[in-house]
């Protein structure tokens, strides 16, 4: 139970938070603009088209400000309800989960009929999506699916092999996270983030290089 004092740091940041996610990128994409600007000039000072150096530090600094970017987006919109939607409902969610896997290109073992669950439809097929697609970076093809209900709970599972050598489940849900190939990936991070402002979890599970992904959210049942 939220103290009552609580009540009103939350319901100020649900509501501010769109609003502050588009005052934070507005000077990410500011900076994105004039550091092109500065290569620009650079190259036109130096008399110099193409510096390994230079291309490699500017680079790296648009990089980071993209992830940054990227972080506002994930935190600030997904934390909260969407905005100008009404409450949430009563939702059967294999449908959704279905369509997200099959676009993943994860097979679906086994699921029940029906799963109610209590959530914002949007948000719920975000999860879903952000799941899978994180299940399918995160493994190599051949991947399986399956979803249960337990303890009053959606159980949706994925398992397969890592993608990566040393792969390291504590890392995975960082909205920090980087991929095997040096990219941004946070998916598993949104996927996380959505499930909890549900009352849900998502963890990971790696036993000797075989990935086991678990995503739990409560039913309305």
């Amino acid at each position: 139970m939220m103290k009552s004092w609580m009540e009103n740091f939350a319901r100020s940041g649900f509501e501010r938070s769109s609003d502050t996610a588009h005052d934070l990128k507005t000077p990410l994409n500011i900076a994105v603009l004039n550091l092109e600007l500065l290569r620009m000039r650079v190259r036109k000072l130096s008399g110099v088209e193409d510096d390994p150096k230079m291309d490699r530090y500017s680079k790296a600094i648009e990089l980071e400000l993209r992830r940054i970017a990227q972080i506002v987006d994930s935190y600030f919109l997904l934390s909260s309800p969407p905005k100008g939607l009404p409450e949430p409902e009563l939702l059967n969610v294999v449908e959704l989960i279905e369509e997200a896997a099959s676009k993943a290109g994860i097979r679906l073992e086994s699921s029940p009929e029906t799963s109610m669950v209590l959530c914002h439809p949007a948000r719920a097929r975000e999860m879903f999506r952000f799941f899978f697609e994180g299940a399918a970076k995160m493994s190599t093809p051949g991947q399986t699916a399956s979803c249960n209900k337990k303890d009053s709970a959606l159980q949706l599972f994925v398992e397969g092999r890592a993608a990566a050598d040393g792969f390291d489940s504590t890392k995975v849900f960082k909205f920090y996270y980087t991929d095997a190939s040096g990219n941004p990936e946070l998916s598993l991070a949104s996927a996380r983030l959505i499930a909890e402002t549900y009352g849900g979890d998502l963890t990971a599970i790696d036993n000797g290089g075989e990935l086991k992904l678990t995503l739990t959210v409560p039913l309305g049942e």
